[in-house]
Order: structure tokens, then sequence, then C-alpha cells
């Protein structure tokens, strides 16, 4: 039988021996069931998800995964390649199914935005100087992405009846 565990020990004054059967039921592991509507290409892309700094499991870039964690908190962080990669997110698995959506950062991009107006604006001016400082603005921009994240993981808020 799959769910049982035999024992055997000794008691060393009587010279006998004894087997225990103990009966035990396993608890199923909770799942964190991951969606994702990105693609970078269009194509069939994989996420890297780290679990703790540890596990790494791939995800389908369009799609839900489900994975199996413990429960306790885990650290997640998706990522792509160098420059598409999530901050990590710290979560408490306390259910059996937790959902999570990936999304872009919308603040970062945002921030990114603002940056390009302005980029734009030094631009249209055609003054030396005015040029350097948007060639300082976009790399600006690049490390706002790299260090912020282009995409995050967003819970799901559950709908509760």
């Amino acid at each position: 039988m799959k769910d049982e565990i035999k024992i055997q020990y000794k008691k060393f004054k009587e010279r006998s021996l004894y087997n225990v059967t103990i009966l035990y039921k396993e608890k199923p592991m909770p799942k964190i069931i991951i969606e994702s509507k990105i693609s970078s290409n269009g194509g069939g892309d994989k996420f890297k998800l780290k679990i703790n700094d540890e596990k790494i499991v791939e995800i389908k870039s369009n799609g839900k995964t489900e994975i199996d964690v413990d429960y306790g908190e885990q650290t997640l962080q998706i990522s792509n390649n160098f420059l598409m990669k999530s901050p990590k997110k710290f979560i408490n698995v306390e259910s059996e199914n937790q959902e999570y959506k990936i999304t872009l950062n919308f603040k970062a991009w945002g921030i990114v935005l603002v940056l390009q107006i302005i980029m734009a604006i030094l631009i249209i001016s055609r003054h030396q100087v005015a040029i350097f400082i948007a060639i300082l603005i976009f790399i600006l921009e690049i490390l706002i992405l790299i260090f912020m994240g282009m995409i995050e993981i967003k819970e799901v808020k559950r709908k509760e009846d």
C-alpha cells in the first residue's frame, strides 16, 4: 500500500520484535496558477520562474501554468532575458490554489513615457546641449526598465460569494 509506512523496533529488555504500521494521508501540494498573455514576438516563448532563488520552472508566455509549491512564504521572480524581468514578489501560500498573472510594469513604462516626451521636446529644440541631455535620458530609461522590471507579477483577486 502506498500510504503506509512500516516501522520495526526492538525492545531490548524483553528481546521481542514489534511491527508497527502507521497510516498517513499525504496532503496535496498547493498550486499557484500563473497566467500570462505577454509574448515578446508572438511566438511560443517561455518565461523562467525562479522560486526562492532555487527552483527554476518554465512558464508559457501565452496561457496558464500550474506549479506545485510548498506552504509558507515564497519568493517569485520571472525573467525572459537580462532586460525582460520582474522584481521579486514575496507571496504567502496559504490556500491550495492561488492565481497570479504576468503584466507589464505600468509604473516603469509610465516613467519611460514621460522621459520619452521630454526627450522628444529636447531633440526638436536642436540645441547641442539638448541632444546630449536626450542621450543621457535614453540611458536613464534603459536603467529604469532594468532595475524596476519590464514585467511584474500581480495576484488575481478572488470573488468571494
